[in-house]
């Protein structure tokens, strides 16, 4: 414990009666110039720097020192400076970014100066808030570097002055920034100094995409030279270990922007709590121990992003105050929870060197957790330092200062004004002399409104905080309400410009309509003469067309009753024959039962039977065939024998054939009454007696009787088939003649179609005339009712559009006053709106 006072309380006689209490003063010059030195001597050695290097220890340590006492004599803690506490930590921490440095981008003494240099600001000169304090600070570091580093201070920062007037102020100082992430093409992640401010710009831009394209909340910041001072300084802090930072700044100064961007520069993971309606101690522990397992589990840091706007119990700092003094929040875990995290350590202890192994005990695994955390959590504090709560929370948690690297965000200076304006209003469509100017305006209206607050401070005892978000909504402000007004202008402009050139048009379109309404007259005239005619030449060929279809018609009532008669005739035929039919075909079925074989039996026969003489008698009788004149051997007397021209007819290869395809329709009637006197009617020409001598003779004898009994009927049927035959010819005579007239017809319509054709034609373009005649007639009427009803209005509209035209040219200047008032005046009384 310490005295009281810095949040610490007294204790009372009573309670510390039952304690033997120590007193432990603070280390003297010696003491503490000891161990720092033996630290950067180690550092030196380890690191294999050279022996100009050496020297430079002692130098550092005692510039340090001198710096720490002086810092504590004139920065001394007031009510409005309450985090002015100095103590070793921030001694250590000086020590500690020096040890930073490496052999590979040290190359002179000089350079290790610098960089003490740079350490000191950081530690020391960024936690200052008034320009006296800062002042002050920079004299003190000039005076040590002449004194215990021995160089001379402008000579050593001769690269920062920029102005070449040989003297490095207090301003330039902003360009020493030591960083590791300069140089994004080198593995190797070394902490050197940027000697090129534009280029480091550009880095971080860079990350800022990459940031962006990875994440689906995008950060849309202008990297300007104040943001990526900040950012360099949020890299620094969590680059060494077990640092954490304090971002003291008003809303919107970018505190946790930057954060974000710093944890992902340093691929380091972010956390960060989300505040609901009900969130309570139970939640808030519960994410702590969810941020610390998560630290622990992975060998990469993690950074923990915690604002003043997420406390909604005061007994959240309290536990944050006990991550930073020592790691832990005592009673986070219950027993088994803490079980579970000593196991997970003990798996992590087995994997490491056996000389860093513990005891395996639950209180040494614990430890191990604890120490985990402490090395790869990085807490990153977010305050607004208006009001009285922040300076009551540092005097209650004096952990908030005494761990942590603080950086307070001053009031955004005129080259971030500059180009965080330049970058909003590159959208904007403006010329590069107005855009220009209106950055110098609203620049303007900040910076004098920061004066007029200390004014309104001072006469009324009332304050006016001027946060970038008031420079942000200003510029955001101006850009929606000129777009809008813009847009308002434009369009009353546009509709009575529109209204003019109707005008104009109306009076230059009169003349045009007049002599096209004269011109489509005789168009008219002779469209109408057209359709005239051509319903003359329509009704000609009507008529024409309708003797054409009278005849027509008559013909085909002719051919119709023709086709008829013929139809009855051949109906008539298939009647009388349908009687015959049967039998002839099953005649023609038994010749197709006939082999050549069964023929070759009765070609063998020497002395065949008298019904096969008889049937192959009637077959050459009714074929045509002559017989032979025979002498009979018994009486001596002459007779006619078929046998011998019956065999020859057998022996014919084509005789079946022959008697399939035989002319049954035009058989000889002499022919025809032999075949009845001699064979039909002879009882032995009988199919059943012929079977028993021959079955090919059976076939022959049916098929000459069922020729006999066809030519029976073809003999009646031939005078109906004549009939028929002329009946066809009358009708196919017919035919012909009525389908020459139907071609006539056929002509006749076509030609008609083509006249309706050309008809509608001729009467779509009369329409279309009329219709151009009646249209131009309505425009020529309107034009003159314009023209006589708004001739009078053209000087007034002529004179608004022109007002509203320099309305338009002066809108850029009037939006940015109105934007201005808006986003600046609202805190003031009327008497200091009026002086602003």
């Amino acid at each position: 414990m310490g005295p009281p006072g810095g949040g610490r309380n007294p204790i009372t006689p009573r309670f510390l009666r039952h304690f033997n209490a120590l007193s432990i003063n603070e280390f003297d010059d010696g003491t503490m110039t000891t161990i720092f030195q033996t630290i950067l001597n180690w550092h030196f050695s380890s690191k294999e720097f050279g022996k100009e290097y050496l020297p430079c220890g002692d130098q550092i340590v005692n510039a340090t020192l001198v710096l720490y006492k002086e810092t504590i004599k004139f920065l001394l803690p007031t009510p409005a400076k309450s985090h002015y506490l100095f103590n070793l930590r921030d001694f250590s921490r000086v020590i500690q970014g020096v040890t930073l440095s490496d052999p590979k981008t040290t190359d002179s003494p000089q350079y290790l100066k610098r960089l003490w240099v740079h350490e000191v600001l950081r530690v020391y000169y960024d936690r200052l808030i008034d320009n006296e304090d800062c002042n002050k600070l920079y004299q003190c570091i000039r005076e040590v570097c002449q004194n215990e580093l021995l160089e001379d201070f402008d000579r050593l920062f001769v690269h920062l002055d920029f102005d070449q007037d040989d003297k490095v102020e207090e301003d330039d100082l902003r360009s020493l920034i030591f960083c590791d992430f300069s140089d994004t093409k080198s593995d190797s992640r070394l902490y050197v100094e940027a000697l090129d401010m534009q280029s480091l710009c550009h880095v971080a831009e860079g990350f800022l995409d990459e940031y962006n394209n990875i994440n689906k909340k995008q950060m849309h910041l202008v990297m300007f030279r104040f943001a990526v001072e900040h950012v360099s300084r949020i890299c620094r802090i969590i680059k060494q270990p077990r640092s954490h930072a304090l971002l003291v700044g008003v809303g919107g100064s970018g505190r946790q922007s930057l954060t974000r961007l710093g944890a992902h520069m340093a691929d380091y993971e972010l956390f960060q709590v989300e505040i609901t309606k009900s969130y309570g101690q139970q939640e808030w522990r519960d994410d702590i121990k969810n941020i610390l397992r998560k630290a622990t589990q992975t060998e990469n840091h993690a950074v923990f992003l915690f604002t003043d706007t997420q406390i909604k119990q005061e007994s959240f700092l309290e536990d944050i105050n006990n991550l930073l003094n020592a790691g832990e929040v005592p009673n986070l875990y219950a027993p088994d929870e803490k079980a579970e995290v000593c196991e997970k350590m003990r798996v992590y202890d087995r994997q490491r060197d056996r000389s860093k192994q513990t005891d395996g005990t639950p209180v040494a695994l614990f430890n191990l957790f604890i120490q985990r955390c402490r090395d790869q959590l990085h807490i990153i504090l977010a305050m607004s330092p208006i009001g009285d709560s922040f300076r009551t929370r540092l005097r209650k948690f004096p952990s908030l200062v005494n761990c942590c690297t603080i950086d307070w965000f001053q009031p955004w200076p005129i080259d971030a004004l500059h180009a965080v304006a330049t970058r909003f209003l590159k959208e904007v469509e403006l010329s590069d002399e107005v855009k220009d100017g209106c950055i110098e305006v609203c620049k303007e209206f900040h910076s004098s409104t920061r004066v007029l607050s200390e004014r309104f401070r001072t006469e009324l005892q009332r304050n006016n905080y001027v946060t970038p978000t008031s420079y942000l909504e200003l510029i955001n402000t101006f850009k929606i309400l000129l777009d809008k007004q813009r847009k308002e202008v434009l369009k009353v402009k546009n509709r009575y410009e529109t209204g003019l050139s109707r005008l104009e048009d109306a009076r230059s379109q009169v003349t045009v309509m007049q002599k096209q309404l004269t011109n489509l007259q005789p168009q008219l005239v002779e469209a109408s003469k057209r359709v005239a005619e051509i319903m003359v030449d329509i009704e000609k060929e009507s008529e024409e067309v309708a003797k054409v279809e009278k005849t027509v018609k008559a013909d085909e009532i002719v051919a119709k009753s023709q086709a008829v008669a013929a139809k009855t005739i051949k109906k008539e035929c298939d009647a009388d024959l349908a009687e015959a039919m049967p039998i002839l075909n099953s005649a023609v079925a038994a010749l197709n039962t006939l082999t050549s074989a069964d023929i070759t039996i009765v070609k063998t026969m020497k002395n065949p039977p008298a019904g096969i003489r008889l049937v192959l008698e009637a077959l050459c009788v009714l074929k045509g065939i002559k017989p032979e004149r025979t002498t009979d051997t018994a009486s001596g007397k002459k007779f006619d024998d078929f046998w011998k021209p019956s065999l020859r007819m057998l022996s014919d290869m084509k005789f079946l054939e022959s008697l399939i395809t035989f002319d049954k329709d035009n058989i000889p009637l002499a022919i025809m009454k032999q075949i009845r006197s001699r064979y039909s009617n002879n009882p032995e020409f009988d199919p059943e007696k012929v079977k028993v001598a021959s079955t090919a003779c059976e076939g022959l004898c049916r098929w000459i009787l069922a020729i006999e009994k066809y030519d029976v009927v073809a003999r009646i049927v031939a005078p109906k088939k004549i009939a028929l035959k002329e009946a066809e010819n009358k009708l196919q005579v017919a035919m012909d003649d009525l389908e020459s007239k139907r071609q006539m017809l056929k002509e006749v319509q076509g030609k008609l179609a083509k006249l309706e054709e050309k008809l509608n034609l001729n009467r779509a373009k009369k329409v279309d005339v009329e219709g151009q005649v009646d249209l131009c007639s309505q425009k020529l009427d309107r034009a003159e009712k314009l023209i006589g009803g708004l001739g009078g209005e053209k000087t007034r509209w002529s004179e608004t559009a022109i007002v509203l035209g320099e309305k338009y040219i002066y809108l850029t200047g009037d939006i940015l006053l109105s934007s201005g008032i808006v986003a600046y005046l609202g805190a003031f009384t009327s008497a200091f709106r009026q002086v602003s």
